[in-house]
């Protein structure tokens, strides 16, 4: 296990899960995810009172519209940190994607093996800076409208991390460095 940082400043943990000759199993987990919701939840709870209290003290309906928003989006950040990313590369198989929600929802992506092409870290520009990110350079029919898929897209690992991930990936499929 390896502490690490994302691009923007949250500290990560690195696991590798499972490493065989074939299989590799790693994922990423937000350390911070029980804080981040705790907040959210926080936040949520005086939103809630603030309404209940406009509409008790003051009887207004105009205002029940101003606290839907703010609820709305604080119950849909809250149902969408992010407690870890993991991929699963079966070598003559597939790679799988895999992203957990504190919510317990998870979403899955599957790359077949023979679609890869290789595997990169590039840098993009996010938020007016440019960060590291780790992606699939895919090939065939299946994929021709989305030829780059990006890894790792919701925690966003720092380059310190995408480097030790690409590795492993890399040695495992044998992909030559160029």
């Amino acid at each position: 296990m390896v502490f690490l940082w994302t691009s923007g400043g949250k500290p990560i943990h690195v696991k590798i899960v499972h490493k065989s000759d074939s299989v590799l199993q790693l994922t990423v987990e937000n350390v911070d995810a029980p804080r981040e919701r705790h907040t959210l939840l926080i936040l949520e709870l005086g939103t809630l009172f603030c309404f209940a209290v406009c509409v008790f003290l003051f009887r207004l309906n105009t205002l029940h519209a101003l606290f839907l928003l703010p609820i709305a989006t604080l119950v849909y950040l809250y149902n969408n940190v992010i407690k870890s990313e993991s991929l699963v590369l079966v070598k003559d198989f597939a790679m799988q994607c895999s992203t957990t929600f504190a919510s317990g929802n998870v979403r899955n992506a599957l790359i077949p093996i023979e679609y890869v092409q290789d595997i990169v870290i590039n840098e993009v520009f996010f938020n007016l800076k440019v960060i590291f990110v780790l992606q699939v350079l895919t090939k065939g029919h299946l994929f021709r409208k989305k030829p780059v898929i990006t890894l790792l897209q919701k925690l966003k690992p720092g380059l310190p991390c995408l480097k030790v991930i690409y590795r492993e990936l890399h040695s495992l499929l044998e992909l030559q460095d160029c």
